[in-house]
């Protein structure tokens, strides 16, 4: 996702002079408040900016701020239990002509444009799961950088609706759809996985009731438009997988819990070990890789560290994220 000032830059291999190269981040932060909804300004560095300063991304949204684009609020206490720092920092998001200007970027076509807080004390208590899921794909990311794998800053839409049935129940928002292409020894491979964050603030009975509403989207196969239900073509093959619109294959369920401590974590992981074995889900995940890991873990190793534990069998041990199975697997 980049300008066509970059693209052509890259073609020629030049260098970017200091005012482009800020009009540049400038541009991507813009871009991640509209995707992210929110983050701090050390989040914004470490996904626009690894190289400089925070006091350079701080003065930069201050700039902002000043042009009415973006606005702020201030995290304090329950700030331990998302971002690794303690006390207060400031959680950056657009204002209403920031989202305008934000939603004319070609880029950023296909992203729902971010609410804007109308109570900014109710919004507060609604941005801390976003705030960890913004630390959750910059463990990906960081982990990319180091490997030199193909991972950018936007290659984590967060909550893309996949509706498979009417209602509430027919859908699947994960908190982020990942997509990662691997440097390896046989070239290069496409890896997508759905994340689906948890802090812990409730049961993990409805944790792993997640699972049920993925296995729905994954065993929907509707009769294609004019075919009816009882006939030879339907008999013979006419359904496909209503997710093969969208995927090549399933993509990997990837299950990431913060906050619960490590007697919280042991519990979530079992109960989801439980709900592996329900015969829905069990058949999905024949297929289908699924794991979950610690969030924490992540920020200290890196995904692509052995810290995921598959859901299907917990006593196999952690592996790397790419490396999850299904329990009869094709070649992913």
């Amino acid at each position: 996702m980049t300008s066509s000032r970059t693209r052509a830059r890259a073609r020629s291999g030049a260098e970017p002079d200091g005012e482009t190269r800020e009009v540049e981040i400038t541009w991507a932060v813009l871009a991640a408040l509209f995707q992210f909804r929110i983050a701090t300004a050390e989040q914004l560095r470490r996904l626009t900016a690894p190289d400089a300063g925070v006091e350079k991304m701080r003065a930069r949204l201050r700039r902002l701020r000043a042009e009415g684009l973006a606005a702020e609020l201030v995290l304090v206490l329950v700030l331990v239990l998302v971002l690794p720092q303690s006390g207060r920092t400031r959680g950056w998001f657009l204002t209403e002509h920031g989202v305008r200007i934000a939603g004319a970027f070609p880029e950023l076509a296909d992203i729902p444009a971010p609410r804007t807080p109308g109570d900014e004390t109710a919004f507060k208590y609604t941005v801390w799961h976003q705030l960890a899921v913004v630390r959750t794909h910059l463990t990906f990311l960081t982990d990319a950088r180091e490997r030199g794998d193909a991972y950018g800053p936007f290659d984590f839409v967060p909550e893309v609706t996949h509706r498979f049935a009417e209602g509430k129940e027919g859908t699947v928002r994960p908190d982020g759809l990942v997509h990662y292409t691997r440097h390896t020894d046989n070239g290069l491979v496409n890896n997508t996985a759905f994340v689906e964050l948890d802090r812990g603030t409730t049961g993990g009975i409805r944790l792993a009731a997640k699972l049920h509403a993925y296995a729905r989207y994954w065993s929907t196969a509707p009769l294609p438009a004019g075919m009816r239900a009882g006939t030879i073509e339907a008999v013979q093959g006419g359904r496909r997988p209503l997710w093969e619109r969208r995927y090549m294959r399933f993509p990997r369920l990837l299950f990431v819990l913060t906050g619960t401590g490590d007697t919280g974590f042991g519990n979530r992981c079992r109960q989801l070990e439980l709900t592996a074995r329900s015969h829905q889900v069990a058949r999905m995940l024949q297929t289908v890789p699924a794991g979950v890991a610690s969030l924490e873990d992540l920020e200290t190793d890196g995904p692509g560290a052995d810290n995921w534990w598959p859901i299907t069998d917990l006593d196999s041990g952690p592996v790397p994220w790419w490396e999850l199975v299904g329990t009869k697997p094709d070649q992913r």
